[in-house]
This record gives structure tokens, C-alpha cells and sequence, in this order.
């Protein structure tokens, strides 16, 4: 976590912020505490984009679907910002944890074992989005958090409807990471099922066991056209040979070649010598001396009611006027 700068604001809606996470093309992702003690991940929207029509849809989307979906594999969806409330505003859970991408780059890939654990949960992850009607459309090791509780899928900024997934960018380019990206979504976002994010788990997954991914190249172009080309097979090279078939079909160029999310947890959980959940995550939940620290997690105290030091005591005509209403306000009632 990195310090606020000047000119980041300090408290959205009731959430006190005290640092920065990360900054991506549409806004700024600040750790904040509710006042009940709650960690949270707030993004804000970038002034630059605050009133954009086609923006402001995009994260109004994603704060619907946040809300949609819930269980132990995503980060849930904590507040957001009211109605025409600017600058727009949401907050998901705090997940406390290297990302995949950080974890295969500073600590090494994942043996067989853990890389089948790994793709099982995530499995479980897509499971609760594709049965709210989703699809995420950007899984890959960024978007993974090993966490205390073990790996949570994150960012639904690309997150679409399965039966309308054109409907978040309106717009015939395709949108996603070309390195974890199906094939179909490189060529036509609008005609997608839950078989594309397959791909990109199968994806993820070459990238946890050997460190490089199905399809790389020195520029995106490069990797665009390897992708889309049913001719050029996925790189597997060191991949283990417990999970490679599987993983091969996973990246199948076409959708229908490849298995169902359950169907690929069910061949994972059959890969021998897997470790225990807890197993995976003490190898795999690493903390860093740059995290939100326990005080600042504490809630702000509420202010103290400042009182007098002694009772103020009224003047002679104030006591008069006060002892006249008194004795008229007695001989009415009286009547």
C-alpha cells in the first residue's frame, strides 16, 4: 500500500481512506475502513471520466454485477456510491494477498499438486459468476488474489451478461487480455459463452506451472494472430504431464472442444499427491511489510460532545420573565 497523495481525498461516503492499492485506466483503488471496522477495496472513478456517458454505464455495470454475485472465491461487493453521487464510487472486501502474476514472479511456479488446487477453486469462483447468467471475460493472474483464505477472483470490469455480453462496450472490438483471452473473444465479444473463460483458466494455469502463457509473442499483434490462427497450437512446453491434456483442451480453439468448468474441476481433483487447502495456503498466503497495518484498521471514534464547565446561570430579567410565564401559564390551567 502506498501513502495518499495530496490531492486524494481522505473519507468517501462513511469510509475513512488511509492508502492507495493501485491505479488502472479508469480509476484509482484506495484501502479504506468502515465504521464498523470492515477492510475494504475502494475504486473511485478518474475525475477526467466522471460524467462520460458510456464510462459512467460501464462502472454503474459493474457495480451491478459485484452485487449479483457472492461466495467464498470472489471479493464481494461492500458500498457504493448513491444515486448520481460523484465522483462515482464502489467498495468490494479487502483481499489481503499476492496476485498469481506476483506470486509465479517473486516466489516461482506452482508444482503439479498446487497448480490442480488452484485451478479447482477458481473453478469454484467461476461456478458462483456463471450461475448469476456472467461471464468475467478478464480471469488471469492479475486478477487473482491468493489470499488467507485462498485464491479470490477480482475486477468484474469486463464482467458481461452470458446472453448479452456485447452489452457492457457496445462495441464490435474486442476487450480483454490477448495473453488469457479465447480465441471467439478476440473475434467477436458478442457471440461468447462460459466455455471463453474456461480458456482463460486453462490459461491462468499454464502461467502457474511454467511461468510463460499459451500464446506469447514480442508485441500483441503478434500474440493476436497466433491466438486467432486454429493452425498455431498453444505453447505447452514444461507444462506437467499430469494436467496437460486437460489444460490442452482447455485452450482448444473452439468452445465446443473444450470441457465445462465442472468437468475440468472434477479431472483436477484427480491429479495425484494434491496438497490440503491449508497446505495450499500456507505455501501460497504471503504478507508484506507494505500492507494495511493493524491501526489502520481501526474504526474512527466518534466526536466527544464538548460540555461546559458549569451550568449557565440566568440574569435577573430572565428570571423575571421566566417566573411570570410560570405563575400565568398555572392560572390558565386552572380554569
Amino acid at each position: 500500500m502506498k501513502t495518499l497523495k495530496s490531492s486524494d481525498p481522505r473519507q468517501v461516503g462513511n469510509i475513512r481512506l488511509s492508502g492507495r492499492l493501485g491505479q488502472g485506466g479508469m480509476g484509482t483503488v484506495y484501502f479504506g475502513v468502515t465504521p464498523e471496522g470492515d477492510r475494504v477495496a475502494v475504486k473511485m472513478i478518474r475525475d477526467e471520466l466522471t460524467g462520460k456517458s458510456g464510462v459512467s454505464a460501464r462502472f454503474d455495470r459493474e457495480i451491478d454485477i459485484l452485487g449479483m454475485v457472492q461466495g467464498p472465491r470472489v471479493a464481494g461487493l461492500v458500498a457504493a456510491a448513491g444515486p448520481y453521487e460523484v465522483p462515482q464510487w464502489f467498495a468490494t472486501e479487502y483481499v489481503q494477498g499476492l496476485t498469481l502474476a506476483e506470486y509465479v514472479l517473486e516466489r516461482g511456479i506452482l508444482e503439479q499438486g498446487y497448480a490442480a488446487v488452484l485451478g479447482v477453486l477458481l473453478a469454484e469462483g467461476l461456478t458462483e459468476i456463471h450461475e448469476n447468467g456472467l461471464l468475467h471475460r478478464d480471469l488471469k493472474p492479475a486478477n487473482v488474489i491468493l489470499s488467507s483464505d485462498g485464491p479470490k477472483v477480482i475486477d468484474f470490469g469486463l464482467a458481461a451478461f452470458a446472453d448479452r455480453p456485447g452489452d457492457i462496450t457496445q462495441t464490435s472490438d474486442a476487450i480483454g487480455t490477448p495473453v488469457c483471452m479465447a480465441p471467439e473473444q478476440a473475434e467477436n465479444i458478442r457471440n461468447l459463452t462460459t466455455k471463453a473463460d474456461v480458456h482463460a483458466l486453462g490459461a491462468v494455469l499454464v502461467f502457474a506451472t511454467v511461468g510463460h502463457y499459451p500464446y506469447d509473442g514480442p508485441t500483441t499483434p503478434a500474440i493476436w494472430q497466433a491466438l486467432t490462427d486454429p493452425g498455431t497450437e498453444p505453447n505447452l512446453s514444461g507444462v506437467p504431464e499430469a494436467v496437460k491434456p486437460l489444460i490442452k483442451r482447455m485452450l482448444a480453439h473452439g468452445p465446443g472442444e473444450r470441457p465445462s468448468v465442472q468437468e475440468a474441476a472434477d479431472e483436477l481433483k484427480a491429479v495425484p499427491d494434491t496438497p490440503t487447502l491449508y497446505e495450499f495456503i500456507k505455501r501460497t498466503y504471503i504478507e508484506r511489510d507494505t500492507d494495511p497495518t493493524p491501526r489502520a484498521e481501526e474504526p474512527p471514534q466518534a466526536p466527544r460532545l464538548r460540555m461546559p464547565r458549569q451550568p449557565h446561570v440566568p440574569n435577573d430579567l430572565v428570571r423575571e420573565v421566566a417566573e411570570y410565564l410560570r405563575h400565568d401559564y398555572a392560572r390558565g390551567a386552572r380554569l
